[in-house]
């Protein structure tokens, strides 16, 4: 097995100390059993409902296990961060709950519903980037320049201990779980939950996903070092964005332990849009707050589509697909 750098990832005491913080902040999200996709793919599907979470995505999670883990001081200071939307809603509901000043550093085309509704949880929105890359520049110097701690979307062991709760919720929803799709982006999600499954259920297989359009990690993974990946216009604007060294070091992980693998982006724009429109823009499951919530998920489905031939092995008892993402919701009206 690799290797994994334990100033990165975080240890499974650590989440499960998160999951208590959690417990009278954030209830455990639902897991259910999309029968839509289970009859069109041949294997049973299940998707963890994080878009019911109170921002619609799993990033409350880590932002709050953060702001628990400050000292009053450290509080009343205040916290900067960067985001493209929904790390940013965490942080700024989070921020909320500790009476914490935050400032959120956005790009300038993030989707106007999660500003505003970062703006309606009481933190200050600065949506002066052109894309995320540069807000994280800009929220990174804030922090510096202040003395203030600055969250990072998708690194600190606080952080990512928070997300990995989502993979404790998940082990004791479904035991018999064989394949958890994750969807990537800079590895948060990815690094908490991998963290929790290669200590409590290394035999699981972890699968990463993105799109196309949001394959830094992927790619960075596959060349052995970080690629320069330019920001596009992408549905899936929650995974978009450049990597960095730790986060690639997640990715490289997840790839070499025995049962994961980081599946490189196979799915473009239209055809994720397409996936949302069959499985989850039918029914009463549906992107949260405005397509808030969707994007990342929307990447899980199409691949969960496009890998069928390579789940039809496993027997019918174990054959379970989860999609641990921010919230696309393949349920249809006769659930």
């Amino acid at each position: 097995m690799a290797t994994l750098n334990p100033a990165i990832l975080p240890a499974v005491s650590a989440v499960r100390d998160a999951a208590q913080r959690l417990r009278s902040f954030l209830p455990p999200s639902r897991l259910v059993r999309s029968h839509a996709l289970s009859d069109a793919i041949g294997v049973e599907v299940w998707f963890k409902l994080e878009l019911e979470n109170p921002t619609g995505s799993f990033k409350v999670r880590g932002a709050y296990n953060v702001l628990a883990g400050l000292s009053d001081a450290e509080r009343a200071r205040g916290v900067v961060a960067s985001s493209a939307g929904n790390h940013g809603l965490g942080v700024a509901y989070a921020a909320k709950a500790f009476k914490t000043p935050a400032m959120l550093y956005v790009p300038s085309n993030a989707p106007q519903v999660k500003k505003d509704g970062i703006r309606a949880l009481g933190a200050i929105v600065n949506d002066e980037a052109p894309d995320y890359d540069a807000a994280m520049v800009v929220a990174k110097a804030h922090a510096a320049r202040e003395g203030i701690r600055y969250i990072n979307p998708c690194l600190g062991l606080d952080l990512l201990a928070g997300q990995g709760t989502v993979a404790l919720e998940v082990l004791e929803q479904l035991p018999s779980v064989q394949t958890i799709m994750i969807c990537t982006g800079g590895g948060g999600l990815l690094g908490g939950m991998g963290a929790v499954l290669r200590a409590l259920a290394p035999t699981v297989r972890v699968v990463g996903v993105q799109t196309v359009e949001t394959a830094a990690m992927s790619t960075s993974v596959q060349a052995g070092h970080v690629v320069d990946w330019p920001s596009t216009p992408t549905l899936a604007d929650g995974l978009a964005g450049q990597i960095d060294d730790d986060a690639l070091h997640i990715g490289q992980g997840v790839r070499r332990r025995a049962a994961g693998r980081l599946r490189r982006g196979t799915r473009r724009n239209d055809r994720v849009a397409a996936a949302h429109r069959r499985h989850g823009g039918r029914g009463r499951w549906r992107g949260h707050r405005g397509g808030a919530a969707s994007r990342s998920s929307q990447g899980a489905v199409g691949a969960t589509r496009g890998g069928r031939e390579r789940t039809q092995h496993r027997s019918p008892a174990t054959r379970y697909l989860v999609g641990a993402a921010s919230g696309l919701i393949a349920r249809t009206a006769g659930e």
